[in-house]
């Protein structure tokens, strides 16, 4: 059969186009397959998106460890000009149970034979001899403190935009020093209102300080909890930058992994002692 030249040029350009079609789609196959495998063949990531992801549900029951603490300390707010002692407590935490035992301190409490009160002490020869006498009395050490003057006590309460405290009865009080009028009811206090009712607590004897200590337990519910984790070492500096403790950044870092149970887990197991003896026996 015989073609022309032009014919014969045609015909040979054509066969090499359809082999170098085939030759560049193979080329393009083997390079899809090199990203998608790449990608896990997620064609979503591998095209530049998001991936899709699947979620599993979490627990939010978080195990605790078994780790075992056995702390106590002394928490103290001392009015700013007088020095007097407005309130104070002995708090005692323990792990594994999760476990807070609080005894409200009345400034009165004698330390001594001779007369001595905790207000007295603390007034006269500062914060370590108060815990060192209260050491001698309740036969047991004492950890660390943690002390305010009623400035101070504000500050913090303040940073923490007020504490939901459970005000058992209607409260119209107009003393001396303070006046406090509040509603019946869960409510949040802000600085000044909760530390005129916890002086105005200080006032009804026996069942004053337990109030206090129910006061106490629901400040550290606004405390332990498990959005507040990642905030911890935050606390923890702006409690040493504003309040008169002890305790030590060496501290912090020794006892952190006993609070981060606490924020995960809140409070498990809460005593109200009526004496701080009682503190170590009631576990």
């Amino acid at each position: 059969m015989f073609r022309t030249q032009r014919q014969s040029s045609d015909r040979g350009f054509k066969k090499f186009s359809a082999i170098f079609s085939v030759c560049v789609l193979a080329v393009l196959l083997v390079s899809c397959l090199a990203i998608l495998n790449k990608y896990d063949f997620d064609v979503r990531k591998a095209m530049g998106g998001d991936p899709v992801t699947t979620t599993q549900p979490v627990s939010q029951q978080t195990s605790l460890p078994q780790m075992q603490a056995d702390k106590t300390y002394f928490f103290w707010c001392a009015d700013s000009e007088t020095k007097q002692l407005c309130f104070a407590w002995l708090v005692n935490f323990r792990l594994p149970e999760t476990a807070v035992s609080v005894c409200a301190l009345s400034p009165e409490m004698l330390l001594s034979d001779s007369g001595e009160t905790l207000a007295s002490v603390l007034k006269k020869s500062g914060e370590n001899e108060a815990v060192r006498r209260l050491e001698q009395l309740v036969g047991y050490p004492i950890d660390g403190y943690i002390g305010a003057d009623d400035e101070d006590f504000r500050a913090m309460i303040n940073y923490f935009g007020g504490m939901d405290i459970t005000v058992p009865e209607q409260i119209e009080y107009r003393g001396d020093e303070f006046t406090v009028i509040l509603v019946k009811g869960k409510q949040n206090l802000k600085a000044d209102s909760l530390y005129k009712y916890l002086r105005y607590l200080g006032t009804l004897g026996s069942r004053g300080k337990k109030l206090q200590s129910a006061a106490l337990f629901e400040m550290f519910d606004r405390v332990f909890r498990p959005e507040n984790l990642e905030k911890r070492s935050r606390y923890f500096s702006k409690l040493s930058n504003t309040l008169k403790t002890n305790l030590s950044i060496v501290d912090f870092s020794a006892a952190e992994e006993g609070i981060k149970v606490f924020m995960q887990n809140g409070i498990k197991d809460r005593n109200t002692v009526d004496s701080p003896q009682e503190i170590k026996t009631e576990k």
